[in-house]
């Protein structure tokens, strides 16, 4: 695994409202830690220098050291908000990843690939969509940071984006407690 570039930066998205869930589903016990700490250490494991956490205004997520908090204070309205909140704070550096916090089986080594990566690139999922975790050049920020406020950076069209596959066992998410029993065994 190539460490990511001292000036790429990973974004942590951390501010969903788990309504699906029932309950703040990232502090919900997964294998003896916070569930959105899993997806921490991985960006952590991966090497990444600068790490950005984005939240909303009614998290109870116990941040970590070595990253910076970012306040979304307007997360209730969606995904592409947090995108936006994380892209201003980060934008000096020359390359972003961004992964979802409800992630908690995520590869070091695929973060790695996405910081490493030339241009936009994308996680290929097993239904065939595009989406987190991705990667992005500086040239990139401008129309992440206009994304509608439900939408993901999947939702554009990417001419030049590359896609990689790490394979699905990595990429489960945690939507509903069921989600999170069936990994807990």
């Amino acid at each position: 695994m190539v460490s990511p570039d001292a000036d790429t930066a990973l974004i942590l998205l951390a501010a969903g409202r788990s309504r699906r869930f029932g309950s703040d589903k990232l502090v919900a016990a997964f294998r003896g830690a916070p569930l959105w700490s899993w997806a921490a250490r991985a960006a952590e494991e991966a090497g990444f220098a600068h790490r950005y956490l984005v939240v909303g205004p009614h998290s109870a997520i116990s941040p970590r050291p070595g990253w910076q908090v970012v306040l979304n204070s307007r997360a209730d309205e969606g995904m592409g908000t947090s995108i936006a909140a994380g892209v201003a704070q980060a934008r000096r550096h020359s390359r972003l990843v961004m992964t979802l916090a409800d992630m908690p089986l995520v590869e070091p080594a695929h973060l790695s690939l996405l910081a490493n990566g030339e241009g936009p690139v994308f996680t290929q999922h097993d239904d065939g969509r595009r989406g987190a975790p991705a990667g992005f050049p500086r040239s990139a920020y401008p129309r992440l940071a206009k994304l509608a406020a439900n939408k993901g950076a999947g939702s554009l069209e990417w001419h030049d984006a590359d896609v990689i596959a790490p394979g699905s066992a990595s990429l489960r998410d945690i939507d509903r407690q069921e989600d999170l029993a069936l990994l807990q065994r």
